[in-house]
């Protein structure tokens, strides 16, 4: 939300055409070698200060003509003059900004970070300390109870077009679009940028911002020179406190689809060894994090659908995590992490937005699921009855990799129908008020082969149960005479397996 609604920023027709032609403008004169651009910058700060809430395109290409300036101004200390023309960008960017919503005012950070991201080969101190007060910048920024209200704004076609002017001095690096976003978002995943490509919302770009920073304050604690046990546990608290600090969805969203891509984008400032650790190290930060933020309820305004593909993403990692630790043989971190599962209120959030849809709560009840994957194929199984559960095809596919990938033993979910003849339409006619052919059969069969079983109870807490004979046998009752009876056979967690519990919680 801006913090003066009555000023709304100037439509795009009003400026686009004399960006376009100042930015080609500025491209060809700097490449013919010009080092003063004052008459582009006083034209566009007279506009900037005349605009409340300036689009960021505008902001942009004003805090480039400053910032080339200033690069290219006499130095005795080529590095101390960058890191120097660093931090005069990170004030003129703020300042630019000020009036603007708190998405907006962390997503026009991002040259500071395209610029950090060249700077941090150096590993110089100040540089760090650039890092850490960007950090707490969008943290306190985060902190404002009206965040994400400005988050949804798209931002207009030009806004690739910004990218070659803080780019001119590499060439070929924006031959094309994707070149372009490439070199300017160098901490981000291949699949957030082609994102950016397709079209960025105000949100997704500070998520972005917030993300790369994140990695920038990791990559230094690298440098420490601890011993890997050591190095871990600071890499554990600096990973929970930042994480902690901005309690974004837009920020989570992005970093948990970073770590579903193979690698981090990382890898080439850190070698494979330590991107494998670092990821290990955000895994346990991401499953352990409370995240009661993001509920309705806590009063955080968030669209329903963006919710729950922040849900969505959140459970791919969980079992992606289950895996690594159990690939590593570490079987009690893999424990804790579905006992993590089980305590977060994810996936109640995920269950109660299916069950809650228009006409489909009356056909599905809610999953016995214990596990990440037990949760995967339930919601695989909704896909199947006519619910877009995981919005479009890359999400869908993804979850039938982690199906067939995942070593966890957990059987897809039967639909048990007590009909003579199934109608196939049954779903699809429900939904649009028909009548069944027939009752559902409520059976339901469990076998737990573990001493001991961990299961979510109806208030959300963990319980710990004693197997006599390891296995149980349980008939459920129906709720009424419409709803399909879900059957999950045991998960089972190598030795160990979770108890399967029913999930009772009220509607949203």
């Amino acid at each position: 939300m801006n913090p003066n609604p009555s000023h709304q920023p100037p439509p795009s027709s009003t400026y686009q055409p004399m960006l376009k032609e100042s930015i080609n403008r500025f491209l060809a004169e700097y490449r013919r070698g010009a080092t003063d651009f004052g008459d582009f910058s006083s034209i566009f700060s007279r506009i900037l200060h005349s605009t409340p809430d300036p689009p960021i395109q505008l902001v942009w290409f004003y805090s480039a003509l400053e910032f080339h300036t200033n690069k290219l101004g006499p130095a005795a200390d080529e590095s101390s003059r960058r890191v120097s023309v660093a931090k005069g960008l990170f004030q003129l960017l703020v300042s630019c900004s000020g009036c603007c919503g708190s998405m907006k005012r962390i997503g026009v950070l991002a040259p500071l970070v395209f610029e950090l991201c060249r700077l941090v080969v150096h590993r110089e101190r100040e540089v760090e300390g650039l890092v850490e007060g960007l950090v707490s910048y969008c943290s306190i920024l985060c902190g404002d109870v009206v965040h994400g209200d400005d988050g949804v704004a798209i931002l207009e076609p030009d806004f690739v077009d910004l990218m070659p002017v803080w780019m001119v001095d590499r060439d070929g690096s924006c031959g094309v679009v994707g070149d372009c976003v490439k070199g300017f978002f160098p901490l981000a995943s291949d699949g957030i940028r082609k994102g950016i490509e397709m079209g960025c919302d105000v949100g997704s770009l500070a998520g972005i911002v917030m993300c790369e920073a994140l990695l920038l304050k990791m990559c230094f604690a690298f440098d420490s020179g601890m011993a890997r046990e050591e190095l871990e546990k600071k890499l554990h608290a600096s990973a929970v406190q930042t994480i902690t600090g901005f309690r974004n969805s837009y920020f989570l969203d992005t970093l948990f689809r970073m770590m579903l891509e193979p690698v981090l984008p990382v890898v080439s400032l850190l070698g494979s060894e330590n991107e494998v650790l670092l990821k290990e190290v955000l895994y346990r930060s991401v499953m352990m994090m409370d995240y009661s933020f993001i509920n309705p309820q806590a009063r955080v305004s968030l669209y329903a659908n963006s919710l729950k593909d922040l849900a969505i993403n959140w459970l791919f990692v969980a079992e992606l995590a289950v895996q690594s630790a159990r690939e590593k043989g570490d079987q009690g971190k893999a424990i804790s992490y579905v006992s993590a599962f089980c305590r977060s209120c994810i996936p109640i959030q995920l269950i109660n937005w299916v069950i809650s849809q228009s006409g489909v709560g009356r056909k599905i009840t809610r999953p016995n699921v214990s596990t990440p994957i037990a949760l995967i194929k339930w919601l695989l199984v909704v896909e199947e009855q006519g619910l877009a559960a995981f919005g479009d095809e890359t999400a869908k596919h993804g979850a039938k990799a982690n199906i067939f990938t995942s070593r966890t033993k957990c059987l897809l979910p039967v639909i048990k129908h007590n009909f003579n003849t199934l109608d196939k339409n049954l779903f699809s006619n429900s939904l649009h008020g028909g009548t069944e052919a027939g009752k559902i059969d409520g059976d339901i069969e469990m076998h737990d082969t573990a001493d001991t079983a961990v299961s979510l109870s109806s208030d959300g807490r963990m319980n710990t149960a004693a197997s006599t004979d390891g296995t149980r046998k349980r008939k459920e009752g129906i709720e009424d005479d419409t709803k399909a009876q879900l059957k999950f056979m045991r998960c089972q967690f190598h030795e160990n397996s979770v108890r399967e519990n029913s999930f009772i919680f009220g509607q949203q």
